[in-house]
């Protein structure tokens, strides 16, 4: 089987780039792209993660938040309402990643039972990335690590950046497209070595690793996994410069 996979880009949120490149770069401002991935080609309509808007994330991250559109104007564009939507698989819990769940009265929502159990009882340093107003309220079917969803759309389970963050494969005539579930950026799979000043401490990491982690060392291997995985790693929040996933089409 072979897929197609749609970014659909809400909008954009401010952010540091040294967060998704563990302690380089500080001080450099980036624009996380605010994503849902519509995957089309299956006998249903999915989605990965329900994204969230300005309003709503201002409660609960310091950066300053811009809405391109809502969701329902981003399906609408693809022929599709939320009612439309069968199956939802939400990466992890993190409030930009399921800003808009409430929308999807249809859809089954495919999350990882770690994750899940987490997001009820995060660590105070984590708790205000899972506002429980989001998080309630809504069933999930529960999984445990790697599952096929559809033969050539697997779940990936890519733990560190919380404790039950997946990752979904895609196979595509492009290709084997990995959305990566963890909070990330283009910057984030570079080699190190080919950014990093001559002699940096850390030019010998083979990937770069979110900052944001519950732990940190599942988190760079998480990373490492995807891009070893990956003919083409869409990161999460995109490029860092606002517009890099907007108007893609992979597959």
């Amino acid at each position: 089987m072979s897929y197609k996979v749609k970014p659909l880009v809400l909008g954009t949120i401010a952010g540091d780039k040294s967060g998704f490149t563990h302690m380089c770069f500080p001080g450099q401002p980036i624009k996380l792209e605010v994503v849902s991935f519509l995957i089309t080609g299956a006998e249903k309509n999915i989605l990965v993660d329900t994204a969230s808007y300005a309003e709503m994330m201002k409660r609960f991250w310091p950066g300053q938040g811009i809405d391109f559109c809502t969701m329902e104007e981003a399906l609408e564009k693809e022929g599709l309402t939320p009612d439309d939507i069968d199956i939802i698989i939400i990466t992890h819990m993190h409030h930009d990643h399921i800003g808009y769940n409430y929308l999807f009265k249809n859809a089954e929502f495919i999350v990882q039972k770690a994750e899940y159990e987490y997001a009820f009882n995060p660590h105070p340093i984590q708790a205000m990335y899972y506002p429980k107003a989001l998080i309630e309220g809504w069933e999930a079917t529960l999984v445990e690590g790697d599952v096929e969803i559809y033969p050539g759309i697997d779940i990936l389970f890519t733990p560190g950046h919380t404790p039950g963050t997946q990752s979904v494969s895609v196979d595509t005539k492009d290709g084997k497209v990995v959305i990566a579930g963890f909070c990330s950026l283009d910057y984030t799979f570079d080699k190190p070595a080919d950014v990093l000043p001559q002699g940096h401490p850390f030019a010998n990491w083979e990937v770069f690793s979110p900052n944001i982690a519950t732990n940190l060392e599942q988190s760079y291997d998480s990373v490492k996994r995807v891009k070893e995985v990956a003919d083409i790693v869409l990161a999460s929040h995109g490029s860092g410069e606002g517009d890099g996933l907007i108007g893609k089409v992979f597959g």
